[in-house]
């Protein structure tokens, strides 16, 4: 049967002198009361509790927002700042979940007494389940007026404390923050893991869209740039009388339009012109007197319909034929 071990604490507090217990079974039916060195009682239950000198701890209520965990502590603390007489990081906040009627209690103490009753419990061998303020109800049950007490909703027990069950204790609590942020940073490289193959997928989604509008007839886009490349270089290896003009085009406007490098989005050549969709909207430098092209604007501002000018295409035509 489950027994908790209620020590309570004189002014200044400390373990290491003789303290008031209560023993009770977990119907809080009181099995044995008196005072005695901790030493003498602490093997009687599993679970003890502290309670605090009065005056040592403070305890109200205030209606905390509904926030996650992780923000509860933050919000309690801002909630008990303006009535502490310290700096709030000198002193531990303890909050509890609220009530029926919305309200949740507070209670808060200095953080420097309670780590050392907490490094006494590590010496003296004493697993602390729970630390309360004192009150009117602890009182009573100090004295051996009631058999039954309320056992308070917040307690300030703090992770340091819990981990003061002798060595042991200290090495599964440690263990256990250990894989607590081990799996923590697990979830974070899972959800950057699939916040990556989602970004994969879209520009690979992208490039086969491009591809597809460069190369209408592919009848299959299974690597978009692997294909891509392939038919590049497979027109800039044709030497064919068919791809010259293409060739000859693609070259002469790499050399003077150089801005062209890294702007083009599709790439189209029919008729004897090389059709562009560029990226933005980018203005066409002025040909050189001596250049055998001839650029137009097309349908947007980012199209472009880039050819041979009448006397290029008379040169070509006679180089054809001889």
């Amino acid at each position: 049967m489950s027994k908790v071990l209620r020590i309570y604490l004189d002014s200044p507090p400390r373990l290491d002198q003789p303290v008031d217990f209560v023993l009770r079974d977990k119907r809080a039916k009181v099995l044995r009361r008196g005072r005695a060195e901790i030493q003498e009682f602490k093997a009687l239950a599993r679970s003890l509790e502290l309670v605090l000198p009065a005056g040592m701890a403070t305890v109200t209520e205030a209606r905390i927002p509904s926030v996650s965990a992780s923000r509860r502590q933050a919000v309690a603390c801002s909630a008990v700042e303006p009535l502490c007489l310290s700096p709030i990081e000198q002193v531990w906040v303890a909050c509890s979940a609220p009530g029926p009627s919305g309200m949740s209690q507070l209670a808060w103490t200095e953080r420097q007494p309670l780590l050392a009753l907490g490094e006494q419990a590590r010496q003296a061998g004493v697993p602390l389940s729970g630390v309360y303020a004192w009150s009117e109800g602890h009182e009573q049950d100090r004295q051996g007026q009631g058999q039954m007490l309320t056992v308070p909703a917040c307690s300030l027990l703090m992770p340091e404390m819990a981990a003061s069950g002798g060595g042991n204790s200290v090495l599964r609590q440690s263990l256990w923050w250990t894989l607590a942020a081990v799996l923590s940073w697990t979830l974070v490289l899972q959800q950057q893991a699939q916040s990556l193959r989602s970004q994969m997928k879209q520009v690979q989604t992208q490039m086969e869209q491009a591809v597809r509008q460069a190369l209408p007839h592919l009848p299959v886009i299974v690597a978009p740039l692997t294909q891509a490349r392939q038919h590049r270089d497979g027109l800039l290896a044709d030497k064919s009388p068919a791809s010259a003009p293409f060739d000859r085009l693609l070259m002469a406007s790499a050399v003077q339009w150089p801005a062209l490098q890294g702007q083009v989005r599709a790439l189209n050549f029919k008729d004897q012109q090389l059709l562009l969709t560029l990226a933005s909207d980018l203005p066409a430098p002025p040909l050189p007197a001596e250049s055998e092209l001839e650029w137009k604007q097309g349908e947007s501002a980012r199209q472009w319909e880039i050819g041979l000018n009448k006397a290029a295409q008379a040169s070509s035509q006679q180089g054809g034929q001889q």
